[in-house]
């Protein structure tokens, strides 16, 4: 593997590309300098000042050695119902598809024991006459996962390693996913390989596993988020601003689009650098897989 491999980080927004953003970060040893960060196609290229279109995108990232490595910060699988080729419906009790069947069993399993392990979960009931006092905590209630809205992998995250993709697990923008689905597909089709060469990520969860939930809840709440992206950027082991990346840091701490695409890139360096692996075969082969740090890493 060369040591200047490129590693290109995606905010993937809307069609018209006025809000997706790409980072390029160069691998040199353990360490990942920033190159550039763009929300248009760069000076020297066809896409020179373009917005980052389907066409723009497709267009530069093709001209990418296939030894680059994609991170994408959309989902680039659909759930299971969406993926589904049957001409008729029956019913998510009933289908044996791997995703489906593993959300049913695995995923509400998963879901029940989160609940219970929850130290704040509410154990009185109130009735009528006031709090009805048990001996035993209620049963943890839990919601079933429809495998039209919900993936595996973002169970999994949730769930097992205690991390949210989203603001709430099953919540996905259709445009966005779309658009992600339509891109990895033209992508496969130049030669970049899903979980291999072609990541899906979310800065998100990168940054709760790095620095926790309260970061990750705040670098675009906060009411001066510069600060927290400024400390999350110092933070992040054996990443350096080039020489040649001129106001890319500045671009990453003001605006949420570069901010994300930048983690993105990073994410796709920590996954090469340090090796991580995904669990092998279904559900994940065919349901997605979100690449995420081990929780608590530096």
């Amino acid at each position: 593997m060369s040591t200047q491999q490129k590693f290109i980080g995606i905010d993937l927004g809307g069609a018209r590309g006025k809000t997706t953003a790409l980072a390029e970060l160069v691998r040199n040893g353990d360490e990942a300098l920033v190159e550039t960060v763009l929300m248009r196609g760069p000076e020297h290229s066809s896409a020179k000042s373009q917005p980052w279109t389907d066409a723009t995108l497709i267009e530069y990232l093709g001209g990418q050695d296939r030894g680059a490595i994609i991170a994408i910060n959309a989902p680039l699988t659909q759930p299971a119902c969406m993926r589904c080729t049957l001409s008729k419906c029956p019913g998510d009790a009933a289908c044996v598809d791997v995703s489906t069947v593993w959300l049913r069993s695995t995923g509400q399993e998963l879901q029940q024991q989160y609940v219970l392990a929850d130290p704040n979960r509410i154990v009185a009931i109130r009735q009528s006459s006031g709090f009805h006092q048990t001996t035993a905590p209620p049963a943890a209630a839990t919601q079933r996962l429809p495998p039209y809205t919900h993936r595996c992998t973002e169970v999994d995250l949730h769930y097992l390693r205690g991390i949210l993709p989203k603001e709430q697990i099953g919540q996905a923008s259709w445009a966005i996913t779309s658009r992600a689905n339509f891109l990895r597909r033209r992508l496969e089709a130049l030669g970049f390989s899903l979980n291999e060469s072609l990541l899906e990520v979310s800065p998100r969860c990168t940054i709760h596993a790095l620095f926790g939930a309260v970061a990750a809840q705040g670098y675009k709440r906060d009411a001066d988020p510069w600060h927290t992206r400024a400390s999350i950027i110092e933070g992040m082991r054996g990443l350096r601003f080039g020489a040649k990346s001129g106001m890319s840091r500045e671009d990453v701490l003001r605006n949420d689009n570069c901010f994300d695409a930048l983690i993105s890139a990073y994410t796709g360096f920590l996954k090469v650098r340090d090796a991580w692996t995904m669990p092998s075969g279904e559900p994940f082969a065919s349901d997605g897989w979100i690449w995420a740090p081990p929780v608590g890493e530096s």
